[in-house]
Parts: C-alpha cells; sequence; structure tokens
C-alpha cells in the first residue's frame, strides 16, 4: 500500500504563520518608507499557499501598516528645536538623499528637501513657479514653500521647503541653500523667469540670490 501525506498546516501552525507574517508586515511598516503595496507584497509572496485563504484582505492589511506608523510615528514637536526627521523620511523610496539641508536663521529654522535630478531639472527650466501652502504643515512650520519648474509642457514640483517663518532673511537662506547644493553637483540656477504670489519679502530675496531673472508676482499663484 501507498501512503500518501497531505503537506496542510495545521490550523494552529496556520494562524502562527498568519502571525508571523502580519508582524512582518508591521515591522516593515514601522522601519521603511515603502509603499504599502511594496509591504504586502514583500511578505505575502512568500505565504504557503494553504495559508493564502487564512490571510487578512489587502484593505485590511493596508490598515494594519497605517495603524503600525502611527504608533510608532513621535508624538508632533511643540517647539521647532524639537523637530527631528526619522532617517527613513530623509531619503526617498530609491534611498537617494531627500532631505539636503537643515538651516537654522535666528529661532527660525528650514528643512530643505530635493533630489539631483530635480535640482539637473530646476537647472535646465527656463521658468519657476514658487508658492507656499499653509494648511498642512505641521503646527511648529509656518509654511511648505515649493518651487516648480516647467518641464516640456507641464509644471512639476521639485523643490519643498518646511519653514518656520516667512522673513526675507529666511527666504534669502532658503534660495542661498538651494543654490549651494546645485553647485556642489555642478549645476548652476538661472531661471529667466520667476513667478511668485506678491510677498514682498520672497520677491526680494529671488532677485538677490537669482539676479539675472524676471521676477512676475501674481495674485493667481
Amino acid at each position: 500500500l501507498t501512503k500518501f501525506v497531505e503537506h496542510n498546516h495545521s490550523p494552529s501552525a496556520r494562524r502562527a504563520t498568519v502571525s508571523r507574517l502580519l508582524e512582518q508586515v508591521r515591522t516593515q511598516a514601522r522601519y521603511t518608507a515603502n509603499a504599502p503595496c511594496q509591504i504586502i507584497q514583500s511578505c505575502m509572496t512568500s505565504a504557503p499557499a494553504d495559508i493564502a485563504p487564512c490571510l487578512p484582505s489587502t484593505n485590511a492589511l493596508r490598515c494594519t501598516i497605517k495603524r503600525a506608523r502611527k504608533l510608532h510615528r513621535p508624538g508632533e514637536p511643540r517647539r521647532i528645536a524639537e523637530v527631528e526627521i526619522p532617517a527613513a523620511l530623509k531619503v526617498t523610496l530609491c534611498g537617494e538623499v531627500f532631505l539636503v539641508r537643515d538651516s537654522t536663521v535666528g529661532h527660525d529654522r528650514i528643512l530643505l528637501f530635493t533630489t539631483i535630478a530635480n535640482v539637473r531639472k530646476l537647472a535646465h527650466a527656463a521658468i519657476w513657479i514658487m508658492d507656499g501652502t499653509f494648511k498642512t504643515v505641521p503646527i511648529v512650520f509656518y509654511q511648505l514653500y515649493t518651487i516648480h519648474a516647467c518641464v516640456g509642457s507641464q509644471m512639476f514640483p521639485m523643490v519643498y521647503a518646511l519653514m518656520s517663518g516667512k522673513s526675507q532673511a529666511l527666504y534669502k537662506r532658503l534660495f542661498e541653500e538651494l543654490a549651494d547644493f546645485a553647485d556642489e553637483h555642478q549645476f548652476c540656477l538661472s531661471p529667466r523667469v520667476i513667478m511668485t504670489d506678491l510677498e514682498l519679502a520672497a520677491i526680494n530675496a529671488a532677485k538677490s540670490e537669482f539676479q539675472n531673472a524676471l521676477n512676475k508676482a501674481s495674485f493667481l499663484i
């Protein structure tokens, strides 16, 4: 007689495997900046076939990732000096440096985010559009200031700066740090046109750093 052995996991073994896979999901959520779909694919591709029906749905796994990251995330700081960017958020998903400058001006602070590829595009762009947004920033910052460049027929954000104020000195430091980062990588930032809103501090600082640019102010930005 031939005896056939089924290689199925027992219920307790399946529960243990599911628990282990879910812990892998939580660990990746806490310690990487990978997108939820990447985490789910990474952890679930190795799951045995008979475990798959026991796993939570994709939506439930996304919620697990969100909860893990929320619990692991440090509390929102109350003072600008307390702001510390986790290592995983200082780089892009590809591992390229993203937080390129962390600068202070008096009691104010600038966190400058960009990449070498973005600055290359900025250096080749004739037109920049610059503007700040205020509703989506942490409470210790005043605004998220962005610099967009025209690539082909479309505008794309190339630089992001969390700023705790809006003084001319702070804008001047922002543009100096950006130009310095570009110089480090042998790019020359010399836009022909810079479009901003009617904020005089930003206009004056841009004129000081990018002297060959034509500055255009508009209510529509």
